[in-house]
């Protein structure tokens, strides 16, 4: 059953969607908050995300191959030399990942261990090897990033322009794997690339 709170900043009745929201972005007023047993603290406002063509929009359900979803959030991350969407997804099983989109380009991830145990930023290097769950991995990017804007809900806590390192690798197949080293935690997210044209309205 869904469960509502009522925004803090302007009253406006919000809608929760997912199982365990930790953040939430207003719709109407575009108030940031976290979400703290049955209330909703207000941290500032969010950036207001400037619409790029996308073929992603919130609560409305897509297809790739088998695979239905419905984006509920998303967070924008700026990296210097530009910038890239992450889309927090919910499948029609309940079960909830991500969909990164970066210059067209689309990954589809989900969290697959928290508090890794690998070496730290500093010590990989672009290029690089790294075992993953015994696959071996090459570092593609190393870089740190800004959260310059989020909507919806989002199942994690981040402050807006908050910064964060990431180490993006590649492996057979197009598999992929982000790791953020974020608040002393470095967590890891396994991927794939897909092509754009296999997404599809639902």
């Amino acid at each position: 059953m869904p469960v509502s709170r009522t925004c803090p900043s302007c009253g406006n009745v919000i809608n929760l969607i997912t199982r365990s929201p930790q953040m939430v972005v207003c719709p109407a007023c575009n108030s940031t908050h976290l979400l703290n047993s049955d209330r909703l603290d207000d941290v500032g406002k969010s950036a207001i995300l400037t619409d790029f063509p996308s073929i992603f929009e919130l609560h409305h359900s897509f297809r790739h191959k088998d695979w239905k979803f419905t984006p509920v959030g998303r967070v924008r991350y700026d990296y210097g030399d530009g910038w890239w969407d992450e889309w927090f997804v919910k499948s029609d099983n309940g079960k909830e990942s991500w969909v990164s989109v970066d210059e067209g380009e689309i990954a589809i991830e989900s969290l697959v261990q928290k508090g890794i145990k690998i070496p730290s930023f500093e010590e990989l290097r672009v290029g690089g090897n790294l075992l993953i769950n015994r696959i071996k991995m090459t570092v593609i990017e190393k870089n740190s990033c800004t959260m310059v804007g989020a909507e919806g809900e989002l199942p994690f806590r981040i402050i807006p322009n908050e910064t964060y390192n990431y180490v993006d690798l590649l492996g057979p197949k197009r598999l992929s794997f982000t790791i953020e080293y974020q608040n002393d935690a470095i967590d890891c997210y396994k991927g794939v690339w897909i092509d754009p044209f296999d997404i599809t309205r639902a």
